[in-house]
C-alpha cells in the first residue's frame, strides 16, 4: 500500500465521476458538428466556414472535440453569453 509523503493518506484511484466522464468524452469521443453544438446551447452557428475546407469533413462527419473547436474558431457564431462561451473554450 502506497502512502502520500505529504498528506499521509493512502494513495488509491478515486472512483470515476461526472467530471471524468465529461473529460473522457471531450478527449476521445467523436461526434458530428451538430451533436457537439447541442452541448453548447448558447452558441448558434451563423456561417460554418470551418466546414467548407475541401477535406471531406462536413457537419455530419464525426470528429473529435479538438477538431470541432478548431473548425468552430474558423466559423461565424453567435453566442448569447460570450463570457460563458469563452470560459467553455478555455476548459
Amino acid at each position: 500500500m502506497a502512502i502520500n509523503d505529504i498528506t499521509g493518506k493512502v494513495i488509491k484511484t478515486s472512483p470515476q465521476n461526472s467530471t471524468y466522464a465529461e473529460g473522457w468524452e471531450k478527449v476521445f469521443a467523436k461526434k458530428s458538428a451538430n451533436e457537439w453544438l447541442k452541448t453548447m446551447p448558447d452558441v448558434q452557428m451563423m456561417n460554418p466556414d470551418g466546414w467548407r475546407q475541401n477535406d471531406g469533413v462536413d457537419m455530419d462527419t464525426p470528429i473529435k472535440w479538438s477538431d470541432f473547436q478548431y473548425r468552430l474558431n474558423l466559423s461565424t457564431i453567435l453566442s448569447t453569453t460570450l463570457e460563458d462561451f469563452l470560459l467553455q473554450k478555455s476548459k
